[in-house]
């Protein structure tokens, strides 16, 4: 068997789809293209975005444990079992003698294990702000802090490349682009 007829038949057709590529390749690059001469801006906006939501997850805690502290209620949690280290559950009765067992678990459950009979502070208003005793938002204090630090060592840099890449960029164009040559006016001639 001879490749002849094969080749015949996908030649064209490799070099139509070649073409086609090509194309794509430079409408993407060329749509890209501003993007890409503002990559430093995006980076550090990102950053700046990352950083915000971040310190907005302690504004957050930080209203829930005021609105437990507004109408608080204690009560003692059985931890159950089906917790993560996302969402610990909780089963609790409340003051007004319901069995509660709030759908988002208990805010701050590190070191909880299923089983366990831990002593909670929650809002009589809305039982679903559970949290355990005697912690509080500044429980997350560390680690956001720790988080934003390592994202700002990581930006840092690439930022620092980017902006070293496009003033590479923006010093080749400059040094492509030819000088026209200076012409004295005629007449204007040394005496």
């Amino acid at each position: 068997m001879t490749l002849g007829p094969v080749r015949a038949w996908w030649g064209p057709r490799r070099r139509a789809v070649a073409r086609t590529v090509g194309v794509a390749y430079r409408a993407v690059g060329t749509a890209l293209a501003p993007i890409g001469r503002r990559a430093p801006e995006i980076v550090v906006s990102i950053g700046l975005v990352l950083s915000v939501l971040a310190a907005l997850v302690l504004v957050g805690a930080a209203r829930n444990d005021a609105t437990i502290d507004a109408d608080r209620g204690e009560a003692v949690a059985e931890v159950l079992d089906g917790s993560s280290a996302r969402l610990t559950f909780i089963r609790f009765t409340a003051a007004d003698g319901a069995v509660l067992t709030p759908e988002h678990g208990v805010f701050y459950p590190r070191g909880l294990e299923p089983g366990d009979l831990v002593r909670v502070e929650y809002d009589r208003a809305e039982p679903e702000l559970v949290r355990v005793a005697g912690r509080d938002w500044t429980e997350g204090l560390l680690p956001v802090v720790l988080g934003i630090v390592v994202l700002w060592v990581v930006l840092v840099p690439v930022v620092v490349l980017l902006v070293r890449a496009r003033r590479r960029r923006i010093a080749a164009a400059a040094a492509a682009v030819p000088t026209p040559p200076v012409r004295t006016p005629v007449g204007a001639g040394a005496p």
